[in-house]
Formats: C-alpha cells, sequence, structure tokens
C-alpha cells in the first residue's frame, strides 16, 4: 500500500504532535487558512480541492498531485500516493458503487480498484481534451453528466455521458457566461490585486472580463446547484457563486443572493475554486482555494473550508463572518452555517510587541495587522530570537495560531507546480510559546523543539485555557534553509465571556446609482469596539454576505448585484481588550533632539558636523540621559539645530576623581500648551578617567485634575508602567502603582477597605490581597490623598460619580454572573421615535431574544424598564 498515516497532518489546524504540550491539544476545531501536509515533504499546493464521502470516509482531491487523502471524521487523515491516478486539475464522483476520475484537458478516465490502496486503472477516453475544469456529476438516477469552463471568453456547458464509453450521448448545451457588468463581485478593482500574474508586462483593467472557472455541481432537495469561481487567484475577490436548475443540463437561473463564498477582507481572504460537500450528518460545507504568499515566493494556493447550507425557499449560502477565527470541525454542530464559530474572539490584533531584533523594513506591527502579505522578521535564524505580544491586561486564551514566513531563505520554499523540489531539511520551525500573567513568571503552553511537518499556519487549541497577559513565541532551532525567524501574524484567541457585540443603530448606505454593483456605508463608532461585521442581503432574514473591518467605522463594497435592493446591517464586536495604538512620541521622541559638543580649539563655531558630537532624543517615559567620555574643555548642550541650553568649562577637577562636583544647573522648562509639568537639568558626574554629564527630566507635581491621567501619578516622574491588577492564581489579587515620588499610596477595595501600599526601589507601590472570592470588585488608588482610578486598568464602574476601577476575579469555576457566556444571544438595537405626548424625538432600547427575526409570527412577553 502506497500509504502515509498521520494525525492530522492534512490541515494546520491539527497535527501529529512530536513532543508533548504541557497544556496539551485539542481537536474539536480548526481555523483557516488550512495548510496541506503530506510527511516528508514540504507544505504543498492546495488548488482546485474537491471532497466527497465515499463508503463512510472523506476524501480530499487536489490539483497537480498523484496522490490524495481519506479520513473517518475530517481530522485525522491518511495520505495515499497513487502514480496511475490522473493527477492534473481533477474531477473524481462516485458512480455505482466506484470512484472515478478525470482531469481537464485529458482524454482519459480512470476507476480505482483499490482507493486506499492507491491503485487506479483507465477504463475510457473522452470525446475531447478540451473539458477545462471539467467536473463530473452522476444524477440519483445514475445518468452521468460533465460540466467544463474556464476562461474569459467562454461559457460553462455541459454534455451528457454514455456511463461505459465516456462519449457525449447529449449536448453540449451553453449554460452561462460571465456578467461582470451585473454581478458586482465578478468585477475587478485596481485595489483588488494582491500579485500580477502579467509579470509587469501590463495592467488589470476594471471593465476587463473575470475569468470565470470551476464548475461544481451539487444537488439538494431536487435542486441542481451549479456552483462557479471568478475572478482569479491572484485577486482579493477570487469567490464562488451559484446557479440553480431544475435539470442538470440546464436552464439554469442566477442566484441573485450571490456571492456564496466571498471574503475580501481579514487574514484568510479569497474564497474561490474549490466544491461543495455534503458532511456525514447531511450539512453542506464549501471547500476553497485561497491565495498565499510564503517565503516572498509569488503566486501559492492554501485551504480554507466555510460552512454552507440551503434555506426553506431553497437559497444557498455560506457563512464567512468570522471564517478566519476559530470554527469547529464539519459534524460537530447540528447548525454549523448560523453556530459554527467558537465565540474565540482575535485578542492579538494591533497590541503591542515587543521582538528581539528586527531586519530592515520588516518591522514587529506586521505580525499583528491581520495582513497575510506583511511580516515581521529577527535579524537572524538563531535559536533565542522572540515576539511578544502584550494583549493590554490578563484574558483567558483558548488557541494559538502561529502564521510563520521565510524572510532571507537561501533557496526556494515551496514546490509550487512542479520542477525540482528544494532539498528537505531535518527540522521546520521550531518554536515554543509561552504566556505570562505579569511578565516575569512564565508557562509554557507550546513546544515544538523538533517539529517535522512544515506548517505555514500553525493553530493549536489549547486543552485547557491558559490566562495571561502576555504571549511570547521563543525560536528553538535554527531556522531551515538559513531563513530569518519570521512571522507574518501571531494571533492569540479567546475571552468568549467576556467579549460582547452591538447592533448599530445608525448606519448611513450610499448606493451609486451610476453604478449599482457599489455601495459605501458609514455609521457612529461602538465605543472600545475591535471590529464590525457588515451583513447585507436582499431579503429580510437572508442577510447572507458580509465583511469583516477592522480600525474604521466606514466602507465601500463593489460586490452588489445590479437588480435587487439591497438590506445592510452593522454589529460591532469586542474581546474585552482594547487596542494598543503607538504614539508617534513614544517612537520619534517628544521634546526633540538634544546634542553634546565640544568647543574645538582655535574655532568659532560648535562643531556640529563633528563625528564625536553626541546626541539623543529626548523620548516620552525616559528621565534619564547619560553622556560618557566628557574629558576637560568647554562644552556646550543645545537643541540641534537650535538654543543653546547650557555651556562652560568643565576642568579636570569637574570631571575626574570620586563625588559629586557640584555642578548642577536647570536647563529649560518643559510643557504643553500653557502647562508647564516640567523641567530639564544636567548634572556632572565624576569619574576615574574622565566624566559624563547626565540630563533629567523633573516632573511637577500636577494641579488639580486627575493626578493618574496619561500615566502620571499625584506627581513625580514616571518611568515604565506597572501591571495592575494582576488576578493569582491562588485568588489573591496584586494591585501595583507607580510613582517613585509619591508620599503615600494607598488601596481602597470593595472587599478589604482602606490598605496602605509598600513602596520598592523601582518606585512602584504594591500590595497583596485577598484571597477573595470569585466576583467582580470595585477599587481606587489614593496618592497623597487624592483618590484616583487604576492608569493601568480601562475597566471601570460607568454609573457611579466617582468612577471606581473594575478587577474580575473568576476562579476555576463557572462565569461570573455578568460574564457574557457561550450560548445563543439576542440583540440590543438603539431606536429613535416620535413622542405625541411630549412632541419631541425620543430614543429607547430594544432587546429581543435569539432567533427572534427567524419567529416573527412567535409572541414574547414585553418588560418596560423606564427611567
Amino acid at each position: 500500500m502506497h500509504t502515509k498515516t498521520f494525525s492530522r497532518a492534512v490541515f494546520a489546524a491539527a497535527l501529529l504532535l512530536l513532543s508533548l504540550l504541557s497544556y496539551g491539544q485539542e481537536k474539536n476545531t480548526f481555523c483557516n487558512p488550512l495548510d496541506l501536509v503530506v510527511p516528508g515533504e514540504r507544505s504543498y499546493r492546495g488548488g482546485e480541492p474537491v471532497v466527497l464521502v465515499y463508503q463512510g470516509d472523506y476524501y480530499l482531491f487536489v490539483s497537480h498531485r498523484k496522490g490524495y487523502w481519506y479520513s473517518p471524521d475530517f481530522k485525522d487523515w491518511t495520505y495515499v500516493d497513487a502514480p496511475n491516478y490522473p493527477g492534473g486539475v481533477v474531477s473524481v464522483v462516485e458512480m455505482d458503487g466506484e470512484l472515478i476520475g478525470c482531469s481537464m484537458n485529458n482524454k482519459n478516465v480512470y476507476k480505482a480498484t483499490d482507493p486506499k490502496a492507491g491503485t487506479w486503472e483507465l477504463i475510457g477516453t473522452l470525446d475531447s481534451d478540451r473539458y477545462g475544469d471539467a467536473n463530473m456529476f452522476v444524477d440519483d438516477d445514475g445518468r452521468l453528466y460533465l460540466y467544463y469552463g474556464w476562461s474569459q471568453l467562454m461559457p460553462f456547458k455541459v454534455v451528457e455521458l454514455d456511463k461505459k464509453t465516456f462519449k457525449e450521448i447529449a449536448g453540449p448545451n451553453v449554460l452561462f457566461f460571465s456578467d461582470y457588468r451585473n454581478h458586482g463581485f465578478e468585477k475587478r478593482t485596481h485595489d483588488d490585486v494582491i500579485y500580477s500574474i502579467f509579470g509587469g508586462r501590463r495592467d488589470y483593467f476594471e471593465e476587463e472580463y473575470p475569468w470565470i472557472e470551476g464548475p461544481w455541481m451539487t444537488k439538494h432537495n431536487g435542486k441542481y446547484y451549479l456552483q462557479y469561481a471568478a475572478i482569479g487567484l491572484e485577486l482579493l475577490s477570487y469567490s464562488h457563486g451559484v446557479y440553480v436548475g431544475d435539470s442538470p443540463m440546464g436552464p439554469f437561473t442566477y442566484s441573485e443572493h450571490n456571492p456564496l463564498t466571498f471574503k475580501t477582507t481579514g487574514f484568510a481572504v479569497g474564497a474561490g475554486h474549490g466544491s461543495t460537500f455534503h458532511d456525514k450528518n447531511g450539512q453542506l460545507w464549501t471547500i476553497c482555494m485561497i491565495p498565499s504568499s510564503y517565503g516572498g515566493a509569488g503566486r501559492g494556493s492554501e485551504l480554507a473550508i466555510f460552512p454552507t447550507a440551503v434555506d426553506a425557499e431553497g437559497v444557498m449560502h455560506a457563512s464567512e463572518e468570522f471564517g478566519d477565527y476559530p470554527q469547529y470541525w464539519p459534524g460537530t454542530r447540528t447548525d454549523a452555517v448560523d453556530n459554527n464559530w467558537t465565540g474565540w474572539k482575535l485578542l492579538s490584533h494591533q497590541k503591542k510587541v515587543t521582538v528581539s531584533s528586527t531586519f530592515e523594513n520588516f518591522v514587529p506591527e506586521n505580525a499583528v495587522d491581520e495582513d497575510f502579505m506583511t511580516n515581521w522578521a529577527a535579524e537572524t535564524g538563531d535559536p533565542g530570537e522572540w515576539f511578544q505580544v502584550d494583549l493590554g491586561k490578563v484574558a483567558d486564551i483558548y488557541a494559538i495560531q502561529c502564521n510563520w514566513d521565510h524572510i532571507g531563505a537561501q533557496q526556494a520554499a515551496a514546490g509550487g507546480f512542479g520542477g525540482a523540489a528544494p532539498q528537505l531539511p531535518e527540522y521546520y520551525q521550531c518554536f515554543k510559546v509561552e504566556v505570562s500573567i505579569d511578565g516575569s513568571k512564565w508557562t509554557t503552553v507550546i513546544d515544538k523543539p523538533a517539529n517535522k511537518f512544515d506548517f505555514h499556519h500553525d493553530y493549536t487549541e489549547l486543552a485547557k485555557p491558559a490566562q495571561g497577559r502576555y504571549v511570547k513565541v521563543t525560536n528553538t532551532r535554527q531556522c531551515h534553509d538559513g531563513a530569518k525567524f519570521s512571522i507574518k501574524d501571531l494571533r492569540v484567541f479567546g475571552n468568549p465571556y467576556s467579549a460582547g457585540s452591538v447592533k448599530v443603530a445608525d448606519v448611513k448606505v450610499v448606493r451609486n446609482q451610476r453604478d449599482r454593483r457599489e455601495a459605501e456605508l458609514l455609521w457612529e463608532p461602538v465605543p472600545g469596539a475591535d471590529g464590525y461585521i457588515i451583513r447585507y442581503g436582499i431579503e429580510p432574514g437572508k442577510l447572507y454576505n458580509s465583511y469583516i473591518v477592522y480600525d474604521q467605522d466606514y466602507f465601500k463594497l463593489h460586490s452588489l448585484n445590479t437588480a435587487p435592493e439591497y438590506i445592510f446591517e452593522v454589529e460591532s464586536f469586542d474581546s474585552g481588550l482594547d487596542y494598543y495604538y503607538p504614539r508617534s512620541e513614544e517612537v520619534n521622541g517628544t521634546g526633540g533632539e538634544v546634542e553634546i559638543n565640544k568647543r574645538g580649539q582655535g574655532r568659532s563655531g560648535f562643531g556640529r558636523n563633528d563625528p564625536n558630537t553626541k546626541r539623543v532624543m529626548i523620548k516620552e517615559g525616559v528621565d534619564l540621559y547619560e553622556f560618557d567620555g566628557i574629558d576637560p574643555g568647554t562644552w556646550t548642550i543645545n537643541h540641534s539645530y537650535g538654543p543653546v541650553l547650557w555651556s562652560g568649562e568643565l576642568t579636570a577637577a569637574d570631571l575626574i576623581g570620586e563625588g559629586e562636583p557640584g555642578i548642577e544647573a536647570k536647563l529649560t522648562d518643559m510643557g504643553v500648551g500653557t502647562v508647564v509639568n516640567a523641567e530639564m537639568w544636567m548634572k556632572v558626574v565624576r569619574g576615574p578617567e574622565t566624566g559624563k554629564i547626565i540630563l533629567e527630566i523633573r516632573h511637577l507635581r500636577r494641579q488639580g485634575g486627575w493626578p493618574g491621567m496619561m500615566g502620571g501619578g499625584a506627581g513625580g516622574a514616571m518611568g515604565a508602567s506597572a501591571a495592575s491588577p494582576i488576578v493569582n492564581p491562588d485568588n489573591t489579587v496584586t494591585f501595583n502603582y507607580r510613582d517613585p515620588n509619591a508620599k503615600s499610596v494607598k488601596v481602597n477595595a470593595q472587599f478589604a477597605g482602606t490598605q496602605d501600599m509598600v513602596k520598592g526601589a523601582n518606585g512602584v507601590w504594591s500590595l497583596t490581597l485577598g484571597p477573595v472570592e470569585p466576583d467582580m470588585y470595585p477599587y481606587s488608588f489614593i496618592v497623597d490623598g487624592v483618590t484616583i482610578m487604576d492608569p493601568q486598568n480601562p475597566d471601570w464602574f460607568p454609573n457611579e460619580t466617582f468612577k471606581n476601577s473594575i478587577v474580575d476575579v473568576r476562579g476555576n469555576g463557572e462565569p461570573l454572573l455578568h460574564a457574557l457566556t457561550n450560548v445563543p444571544h439576542g440583540s440590543v438595537d438603539y431606536v429613535n421615535y416620535w413622542s405625541e405626548s411630549l412632541g419631541t424625538w425620543g430614543n429607547a432600547i430594544v432587546y429581543t431574544p435569539p432567533q427572534y427575526d427567524k419567529n416573527k409570527n412567535k409572541k414574547y412577553p414585553v418588560f418596560y424598564l423606564i427611567s
């Protein structure tokens, strides 16, 4: 037998464990994109996938490969070498209890005599070798049909074949052409191009006919659904549409609910040229080919799967709402198209990152931007290079997806469509992932020190959730092929109980009347939202199409069909964490550049072009700057290309020796607008051979307002912040507040009253209280008699005269009463209404239970709250 058995090695969402994970790995979920991995080979191109169920097993076929996979549960897969299997862009179908197959532009037809052994034999030939993207279909009555089409200019066609000779006995019938003028998702746009297949020879043109390809027939409830792909793998809009008919030979009617699968936003984009299949429970799924990029290589493809369904009126639709978030495997949920997302939110998007090093312009922020075309790379591929994300506060972590890149590799990263395969390394990306509550004590949750599988999207569902604020990925073995340690995106998922969503009340839509394929949306931002799901459709209760967007409250789409009118809905989602927006001051400096120059002998200037000039950028949060190697002479401190701050002669007695020389001077006031909030001082420190000049930013005590705002305290210099609060595993709570100049800091916690905090050598005041019972507790700090919120904690009580900070102590038991739980949720709508009695507009908040929109005839009790 030509078989290779491995546990979940088909998909990156699950794999053969080569070492025990300290937290273990569950096998319930996956996360798009999905890798295609064969033991002993590099990651394989996942093109034109076909899935079917045969004799109780799932079979997966992809293009350009003499082999395929089978699985009893869509989780654990066995690879089969099949030297006589058709290969190419394949079509495989069950006919009379046997698998038969062919491939595009090839006359030969094969039968599997033993599919699990990989043995196939030639059983006939077709009339033509011009059946582009051929798809065979066997109807319930046993008749055999073949659909084909792969062109910008030519239509989709169908023929009926003789089951024994495989010759045409009916047709060909012309079925349909592309129609980009009326089908928005078939339209090219300039910002749609991921990479060009023209190699710079020409541009893409918006009025150019799209490619339509990949016919696939699905019969469901007596209807024939002919699926097609448009408009090309190299475009974000690569997608599926569907035509519907009552006969396999046609005619077919375009579904105005199209596109079927369409995903242009998020990390995993594109959703084209695949197949739709029934799982073992009878539910539909669509498997798609999506674009990929790895190691700077050009055109590549991977796989993604989306739950699909046909509604009571016969409309086929799929769900891509959270299509690149963790989902349950096929066969897990009974209503997957509406109920397959785990509820785990993306926690790492746009969070603060720190790294061991950075290579050229592959900056760290690229690895938390949800863009598969960007990446971070370390300076080397050495063990010990690391990438760390700060989630902002402690979160419940359920799953982690490490999306690798291969920058600087010394040989090709993938085999592509053929040709010489690159030499195989002994190991692929080896790494460990650790989490920490406070950034000092770490727990390993993933450890792969001897990884033998070439996963590009290494997804791990933790056996039990981990609590942590910091997540760190460390390279543990020299990267293969001489590449740098590179990450496309580190995606951390969790917080199912603290996350929330709100339907946006006021959504403004402007449809382009000159081009009805386009519309622009604008809505009122929801405070604290991570992003938004835009749903749209042509009937109430059938908003089957969607986009996911981050960081914006407007969107322009071009995926509409021109004939129908549309209904739009926008719903926010929130992970319970806050985005980290890097401030340019922290990167580039707040006070400008300061330089120290030594006057050259016999020169009138200060030697600004002297290579010995010492310069420093004054940065927010950094209060001390040292200039070493100061020898006797006349020295000047000035704002670069600006005024002199200090000038004077420093003698040997001032600079050499022990003890303080007593030279200290105020250089300037510092502040914002009309407020002076700091002073810059200089002082001289003696040394054994040379001295040093120290610049110090001395913060002034604020008058009025919140002493703790903007990271400051009741006064004094503020450096790096301290995480607060920290809920420890034993249900004690550690409070931290940094203010080196404060004379007294207390914490006032509901469960412990007012307690004195203890000042550490680093200027951080700390106190650990408890343990306490799981609950939500308010608290505040009292700094030199002034009560303030915790500046490190974004959570607070909104309905108090003084807004206390809050801390959730969750324990190890059930979720807290106020926590969101992973159960069906209703929706909250903000409604404006005209009041006849008041003669003015009023507003109301209306809650409707789950499935309310689908059960319009059901009577519900009404509960009014009036304030």
